[in-house]
C-alpha cells in the first residue's frame, strides 16, 4: 500500500517490440506484442523491448518501478526502470511506456515483467526465453 493507503489499479501490462505515439492525438499503438523470445545461444542480448502499462485510481504523485527479473528472483533484475506518475484525477487513465535496449538474458527460462508501486508488486507478466535449435543449411554435411 502507498502512504495514503491506495495503490493504482493496473488495467493492462504488455510487452512488445515498439510503441508508436501519434503526435496529433496522443494515441499509442503497440506493435509486435510477445511473451516469448527464442535464442540459439545464451547469454543473449535482445535488441529492443518495450513495456506498456495502463493504470487508473492513482492519487497524486505515484512512484512506480518496472523490473524484469528471472523466474526465481535469484539474480539482480535484468533491468529496472523507475519514475513518477502524477494522477491529478483518480478517474483518469495514465499510460506509462518504457523502452529498453540491449537487455542481456543470461539463460533460458521464465522471466517476469513486474510493475511495483512503493515496493508493492501490483502486476506481472511472464516472459519466456527458449533455447532454439540452430537451423542447418540443406548442403551442410553435419545436418542430420
Amino acid at each position: 500500500m502507498r502512504g495514503n493507503g491506495l495503490a493504482p489499479d493496473i488495467l493492462s501490462l504488455a510487452v512488445c517490440d515498439q510503441i508508436i505515439t501519434d503526435r496529433v492525438t496522443g494515441k499509442q499503438s503497440l506493435i509486435g506484442l510477445f511473451s516469448t523470445i527464442h535464442a540459439v545461444r545464451f547469454p543473449v542480448t535482445h535488441p529492443q523491448l518495450c513495456v506498456h502499462v495502463s493504470m487508473t485510481d492513482g492519487r497524486g504523485k505515484t512512484p512506480v518501478t518496472i523490473n524484469i527479473v528471472d523466474g526465481e528472483d535469484s539474480r539482480p533484475p535484468v533491468v529496472r526502470g523507475e519514475g513518477v506518475v502524477d494522477f491529478k484525477d483518480p478517474r483518469a487513465i495514465a499510460n506509462l511506456s518504457l523502452q529498453f535496449h540491449g537487455l542481456v538474458f543470461s539463460e533460458p527460462g521464465e522471466y517476469r515483467v513486474q510493475i511495483l508501486c512503493d515496493g508493492e508488486l501490483l502486476r506481472e507478466a511472464r516472459l519466456h526465453l527458449i533455447q532454439a535449435k540452430r537451423r542447418r543449411r540443406p548442403d551442410d554435411p553435419h545436418a542430420n
